[in-house]
């Protein structure tokens, strides 16, 4: 073998304290590193933090419109207190009033009863549909067509057929009714003259 045909290589090693030192630098390299896991756990944890900070963002904003619909509420009761203190107040007056005007009522009627008694009148009330004037009642009806069916028409609702005694009453009948009426007038052939139903002469006085 020629001298120009040997190959000199070189080989490197590395002594167990080189090895040794390199691993322990790489191991301390992927400490320091955070692992994939642990990534994970920070973006929830840092979610979770976002979504709390919203929440309590959110509450406390509802909390405040809560508290001023609270507060405009307490004011709608509070008026509502003092309108019903108002009316309770005035509607005890109102009471108050109507029982001193009941009690004047009442003492007016007595009075004006010992007036009517004292002058020996009766308090005259007509029936429904009747006309009143002074102590008499008055009905006009129409539709009967003969003296004696008006007649017994009249003494069936305890009346009787129309009997003028003063020009007044005269001067009273005359507007009620535009067409012809009868009255308690019948002749007497025997006497010969007219006479009321109660047996009373007519007068021309009237």
């Amino acid at each position: 073998m020629s001298e120009q045909e040997v190959t000199y290589s070189e080989l490197t090693f590395h002594t167990p304290t080189q090895q040794q030192s390199r691993q322990r630098a790489e191991i301390t390299r992927n400490k320091d590193s955070p692992s994939p896991l642990w990534r994970l756990f920070a973006v929830i944890f840092g979610i979770l933090c976002l979504a709390l900070l919203v929440t309590s963002g959110f509450l406390g904003a509802l909390g405040n419109r809560w508290q001023q619909n609270f507060s405009q509420q307490q004011g709608i009761l509070e008026n509502l207190t003092c309108q019903q203190i108002i009316l309770e107040n005035q509607t005890r007056e109102l009471e108050e009033i109507l029982k001193n005007l009941t009690w004047e009522r009442d003492h007016l009627q007595t009075q004006n009863i010992n007036f009517l008694q004292s002058k020996g009148d009766k308090c005259i009330i007509c029936p429904k549909n009747w006309i009143q004037h002074g102590k008499d009642c008055y009905e006009v009806s129409s539709g009967i067509k003969s003296w004696s069916v008006c007649k017994e028409y009249c003494s069936s609702l305890g009346s009787r057929l129309l009997k003028i005694d003063s020009k007044e009453e005269l001067d009273f009948i005359k507007p009620l009714t535009s067409f012809p009426y009868w009255m308690g007038l019948l002749y007497n052939k025997t006497k010969g003259y007219w006479q009321w139903e109660d047996g009373t002469a007519l007068t021309t006085d009237v």
